[in-house]
């Protein structure tokens, strides 16, 4: 099994930030789904706050670094994914707060 878990995936994601919204991506509500296996292998679906988002690629290579950076992962697949369609409602309560502060 892999020497790694799906919390030490999302504390990497926590560290790359909406470079519009100011939030982390997790707490955006924007990773869907992460799978692992045991060859060191992280896939992940994640979706963008909108389809045409100009730093798409900027995004999936921070997340591909980022998660290259834990112990034991040698693959990272990030998928963009549409649905479902993100909105502000699946940003995460805490940093709603956040938001509305700014």
């Amino acid at each position: 099994m892999a020497e790694f878990n799906e919390n030490d995936v999302l504390e990497k994601l926590k560290g790359i930030i909406d470079p519009e919204l100011e939030v982390n991506i997790v707490d955006l509500g924007l990773v869907y789904k992460i799978n692992l296996n045991e060859n060191g292998g992280v896939g992940l679906d994640m979706t963008l706050t909108a389809k045409g988002c100009p730093i798409s690629s900027v995004i999936k290579y921070e997340v591909e670094e980022a998660l290259k950076s834990i112990p034991g992962v040698n693959a990272v697949t990030v998928n963009f994914v549409w649905e479902p369609e993100w909105n502000p409602s699946m940003i995460k309560s805490e940093a709603l707060k956040r938001l509305k502060t700014h």
